[in-house]
């Protein structure tokens, strides 16, 4: 931007994620779209702000709730099955803590363990069917997981092991099935495969400070229509079937909160 002494404009297209969510990518909603231009800093103010200056308001300019624009435009989505999926991203009850129970059904997720249900109601909003309701506001509840998720980590306790079906993508074009793999993701050592295809071992290693995210895939239409993750190489792609198909959101949390901590770390040595 300083550069080529532009202005920034931020483009923002709201409806997109209410018509089509990732958690429900396949079931479509009636949303009205609009879309908004921004300009955000002029040419004159990039070229007097420092580039930290300039990341900083970006990085402000591009938060972005879809449910909070919904609830403020009193958009109603009154599909009955507006709920289905969610459970794929609110993996954890609120009400008893317990991970992987949550399921959904219409217009409502509910917690197999301790039984509590909560309405989706067509301005987006979540209402416990009896009792508090502890996040109105579902990316409340989603942060509360991440917060979770960060506790565990600065516990000790964190550590995902599995056996995982992998499929190489070292193309654009077609996947190929290496088998059961096994997975470890922890604090330390971040993430690693070991596989056996061909008749030769691979290891696959990616340390927590070469990962800030994790692509994860909601039933993933390339191939297996389930939820997956994806750990990529130099020259391949690495996407991965865990056991428990629902893990994937909280494997998400965990990579990005190492890495905070890590790189934090990092910074409080120097």
């Amino acid at each position: 931007m300083k550069m080529n002494k532009v202005p920034l404009v931020v483009v923002t297209h709201h409806g997109n994620y209410l018509y089509s969510p990732f958690w429900a990518y396949k079931n479509k909603r009636k949303v009205p779209m609009r879309t908004v231009f921004r300009q955000v800093l002029t040419a004159q103010q990039v070229e007097s702000m420092r580039v930290e200056e300039i990341n900083a308001v970006i990085r402000d300019a591009m938060q972005y709730d879809e449910y909070r624009y919904q609830l403020e435009n009193n958009i109603q989505i009154t599909e009955p099955n507006r709920a289905e999926g969610l459970q794929k991203v609110l993996y954890q009850c609120p009400h008893c803590h317990t991970e992987f129970q949550m399921a959904t059904e219409g217009a409502e997720i509910f917690c197999k363990k301790c039984g509590k249900r909560w309405y989706m109601q067509e301005n987006g909003q979540l209402c416990a069917t009896e009792g508090e309701t502890e996040f109105p506001h579902i990316p409340d509840w989603f942060e509360w997981e991440r917060e979770q998720v960060r506790q565990e980590i600065l516990r000790g306790e964190y550590c995902y092991e599995d056996e995982v079906d992998v499929y190489s993508f070292p193309r654009c074009y077609r996947f190929i099935p290496l088998g059961k793999a096994k997975v470890r993701h922890d604090f330390e050592g971040g993430f690693t495969i070991d596989g056996h295809y061909r008749g030769e071992n691979y290891h696959i290693h990616r340390p927590p400070k070469g990962m800030n995210s994790l692509h994860v895939e909601y039933d993933f239409h390339r191939f297996r229509k389930e939820n997956c993750f994806d750990i990529s190489t130099q020259d391949d792609s690495f996407y991965c079937y865990p056991t428990n198909p629902d893990i994937i959101t909280k494997l998400a949390f965990a990579t990005e909160e190492i890495y905070k901590l890590q790189t934090a770390a990092k910074v409080t040595a120097k």
